[in-house]
């Protein structure tokens, strides 16, 4: 049985990765900061008081771990000096901390299309986002903090031969938080003058780029990004390299939305909005190299969330 340590393992990738594990014979300590393990399957996860930054030296906390999971980060809107201080001298220590043991652990890191800038992007992306040949360009700090912690991983990898697997999970939500996207409107506040008002009231929201264009957008499901977890600490192919975790295919939301109101009787309504560009994460990488085969298309999330609240 291996051991597996899970930073950050109550937040919503963790919540997600640390039953996977267990469900497939892994013993799992995780760190807790605020809230509780999940009452489901606390009882099978070995507990570890644990924030980032640690306020402590981490010292022998993480020998005889065969992979850290480090999901352990946070983002707006918290302020930039927590972001540097969880996801940037956090990992630090977690790295520093890790050169230290004789044996080392795989690492995954838990980085972001932040990175990139995708949606809030300076411009738009004429093709899908590759790991290995679109430039990271943040526009946020959080995005520079992933940045930032994947430079750090590169160099303990190289200097100090720690197994080092970097995972780029785009945008990644519970289905009932897939459904919001339609109807709880996040891109009101980018909305154009003529706009205003438009999405005040019930309506599926679809998006458009200042030209007037259809907005693409590019979502994982949480349960497709924790089986890309599971690979990534199974797959021998993958120490020493980035992979994006997104969900099967990207969506247009002048598409789907469509969709959406035959299954609701609510009226689509578009809108052009500021600074947003299209983008589409390739996941052809993860495909190839470790295994990745997401399942929950957007329309699939949606359902299953229309289905949760019939059923409330």
């Amino acid at each position: 049985m291996k051991r597996v340590l899970v930073t950050g393992a109550s937040g919503r990738i963790g919540r997600r990765v640390v039953p996977l594990l267990l469900e497939h014979g892994y013993d799992v300590t995780a760190t807790l900061r605020r809230t509780q393990l999940a009452g489901s399957w606390a009882k099978g996860v070995q507990p570890m008081p644990l924030s980032f930054p640690a306020s402590e030296a981490l010292g022998q906390k993480l020998a005889g771990f065969d992979a850290v999971v480090h999901l352990a980060g946070i983002m707006p809107p918290a302020s930039d000096d927590e972001v540097f201080g969880t996801n940037i001298q956090g990992t630090y220590q977690l790295l520093q901390a890790i050169a230290a043991l004789e044996k080392k652990p795989r690492l995954l890191f838990a980085s972001s299309d932040a990175t990139y800038s995708t949606g809030w992007s300076i411009g738009p992306y004429s093709a899908p986002i590759v790991e290995d040949g679109t430039g990271q360009h943040p526009t946020v700090f959080y995005g520079l903090s992933k940045v930032i912690g994947e430079r750090l991983c590169l160099y303990y990898e190289e200097m100090h031969k720690i197994p080092i697997v970097r995972l780029r999970f785009v945008w990644t939500l519970e289905a009932p938080e897939i459904l919001d996207l339609f109807l709880q409107a996040p891109y009101k506040d980018r909305l154009f003058d003529e706009g205003l008002g438009k999405w005040d009231d019930a309506v599926i929201a679809a998006p458009l780029e200042e030209d007037g264009s259809p907005f693409t957008e590019h979502v994982c499901d949480v349960r497709d990004a924790a089986a890309a977890v599971l690979l990534a600490i199974e797959s021998d192919a993958a120490p020493g390299q980035a992979f994006n975790v997104a969900g099967p295919e990207s969506f247009r939301y002048t598409e789907i939305g469509p969709r959406l109101a035959s299954k609701t009787g609510m009226r689509v309504v578009e809108a052009r909005c500021r600074g947003i560009h299209s983008y589409t994460l390739s996941i052809d990488k993860a495909r190839r190299l470790l295994g990745y085969q997401p399942r929950y298309q957007v329309m699939d999330s949606l359902e299953e969330a229309l289905a949760a609240k019939t059923k409330k």
